[in-house]
């Protein structure tokens, strides 16, 4: 018997102090997590901290969550079971990525902007879907997403009253342009909508504040696509919520459609390209026959992430609208197609963007289903879809991911889905 504990009492040591540190890695990874997500949405943006930070010490944050996965999973980083199908997803995106930038039209901007798109985004939701399997960890997720607004949204306020509507700064703080601060604030939403489910009268309450406050400095950036995007999240929300009457909410969509295609058509009717405030509209029509005319030069691979080549497609392109006569001048300054899906085909190609569109509706579709099946899921994690059909929205009026605190947000959304887990079994 002395023999046997002799033998054996090293080895369950040794079993013991590999938990030891698995334990202790994935405690790293996901404070890793947060801290990393806590600089992008703080300190990233070039008027705080941004530039005086390197490109390597961003990409060591951006890294050190999943570096830390890696030392507590192992093997299983790559060889999990569970998200088999999501990992061979992610490791197709990663080969396709690098042909992208191989056969980009500008290797060393490509390079740059595609390790930048990965690190703050595909390796963070690698990451998030190891760590994020509990309800602590997504209530330190989403704490973080209410922090974030509740620092955000007051600033930016402050700099709006000092300035003025058209001041340099106004909504350029954090996310650099009105724009992506819209889809920032939505997919932040997720943190006071969880405070707005509590059960505390004060916790509802500071909930309720933040949701008000960001629909209010929505609606104060003027921009078009952040209130069809809450307009969409509303009326399906609806449609959840009024489950009972759902024949007089299909109704009453059905009346509201007919109504917004008439009012679209009159709008349309009467655009006129002399008239700055339409301008913006017909330039982003335009855009779509511009990226099919770059798309069919370039079909599988694309022509590189931010490659700044456009303007080398204008030589042979028929502008469609002969009144725009500034569109090649617009296309050589900006060199942007103001819709993430155009710029997804366009530069990443459609191999890569149709295997990046793979995986987000592959843990969509398994996230839908787990509440489906559960018999009581939380209202909250429903509200999540809800955030992502915003964030889907908004997308179709800018290049939302290529900035890197929505990108950060977005995959960790992504990521926290792939791991989530019912409390209890589903009704099957």
């Amino acid at each position: 018997m002395s023999f046997y504990i002799k033998v054996h009492k090293p080895d369950l040591m040794k079993y013991l102090s590999i938990d030891n540190r698995q334990l202790l890695f994935n405690q790293l990874a996901f404070s890793a997590l947060l801290g990393s997500g806590a600089f992008i949405l703080f300190l990233w943006a070039p008027n705080i901290l941004g530039k005086y930070l390197s490109s390597y010490s961003k990409n060591v944050i951006f890294l050190s969550p999943w570096f830390f996965v890696c030392l507590a999973y192992r093997w299983q980083v790559v060889a999990n079971r569970e998200h088999r199908l999501e990992i061979i997803f992610i490791l197709s995106i990663g080969i396709f990525s690098l042909f992208n930038v191989y056969l980009s039209d500008s290797f060393s901007k490509s390079l740059s902007f595609m390790r930048t798109f990965l690190f703050s985004g595909l390796f963070v939701l690698w990451a998030a879907m190891f760590l994020l399997t509990d309800q602590p960890r997504r209530n330190g997720f989403d704490g973080l997403c209410c922090g974030a607004l509740a620092v955000i949204l007051p600033i930016e306020f402050i700099i709006w009253w000092g300035q003025g509507q058209y001041g340099p700064l106004v909504f350029q703080v954090f996310a650099l342009h009105p724009i992506p601060l819209g889809t920032l604030i939505i997919l932040l939403s997720p943190g006071p909508m969880r405070l707005l489910f509590s059960k505390h009268v004060r916790a509802k309450l500071f909930g309720g504040l933040l949701v008000l406050a960001g629909v209010l400095l929505i609606f104060l950036t003027h921009k078009r696509g952040a209130w069809l995007a809450l307009a969409a999240m509303l009326a399906v929300g609806m449609i959840y919520l009024g489950r009972r009457s759902r024949y007089l909410l299909v109704t009453m969509l059905v009346v509201f459609a007919l109504v917004l295609s008439w009012q679209v058509q009159r709008r349309f009717a009467s655009l006129d390209p002399k008239v700055p405030r339409y301008v913006s509209v017909l330039h982003r029509l335009e855009l779509y026959n511009y990226a099919l005319h770059i798309w069919k030069a370039h079909p599988f691979m694309g022509i590189g992430l931010r490659s700044f080549s456009h303007d080398r497609y204008l030589h042979d392109y028929q502008v469609y609208n002969k009144d725009l006569q500034d569109f090649p001048k617009a296309v050589a300054t900006l060199h942007t197609f103001d819709n993430m899906a155009l710029t997804a085909m366009v530069e990443l190609g459609s191999l890569l963007a149709l295997a990046y569109l793979g995986l987000i509706l592959i843990i969509v579709v398994r996230f839908g289903r787990k509440l489906w099946t559960a018999p009581a899921s939380p209202p909250l994690e429903w509200c999540r879809l809800l955030v992502l059909l915003g964030f889907a929205v908004h997308s179709l009026s800018y290049d939302s991911l290529l900035v890197v605190p929505v990108n950060w947000v977005f995959h960790v959304q992504l990521g926290l889905m792939a791991a989530y887990r019912p409390s209890e079994k589903g009704r099957g």
